[in-house]
């Protein structure tokens, strides 16, 4: 078992964030390769797709478990095979004045965590990397988009 973290601040309210992290059906928008979709009836459980190299190449899909959920602190997924790989995905959430410390983690167990290590540990801080950069990046567009709008019902 291993696990690999990083934390990222951020001058956006906590509000924003949190909601972003827990719309799982918009994942897709914002996260270079992670997509989830709901199964109707079913709470807890999520279909996670993940394809590293975004819509370009191969995806590998897979049953995912929500595992907490916090309001306005914590969110975690896990998905694989218990005992073989199992990956657990992790967002904590700190206010810091008018911002907010997002705290990213990924932790894998299983007999493959110890087998392939090296190549994981890589991998994870490569995919850690990639979904805090495309996190900073959909707000720094979208606030920029929002502070440039054109107000509805007035002309300029």
């Amino acid at each position: 078992m291993f696990s690999v973290g990083t934390s990222l601040r951020m001058e956006i309210p906590i509000g924003r964030v949190w909601r972003l992290l827990v719309d799982i059906e918009r994942y897709a928008d914002w996260h270079p390769t992670l997509r989830f979709t709901d199964r109707p009836g079913d709470e807890e459980r999520v279909n996670y797709i993940y394809s590293p190299r975004g819509t370009r190449g191969p995806e590998l899909a897979a049953e995912g478990r929500i595992t907490g959920l916090d309001w306005l602190k914590s969110f975690s997924w896990q998905t694989g095979i218990p005992g073989i790989l199992v990956i657990e995905e992790s967002h904590r959430l700190e206010k810091l004045g008018q911002g907010v410390e997002v705290t990213h983690r990924l932790v894998c167990r299983g007999f493959f965590s110890w087998l392939g290590y090296p190549f994981l540990l890589r991998a994870c801080r490569v995919f850690l990397t990639r979904s805090n950069n495309a996190l900073e990046q959909h707000f720094r567009r979208s606030t920029v988009r929002s502070r440039y709008a054109r107000p509805s019902g007035r002309r300029a």
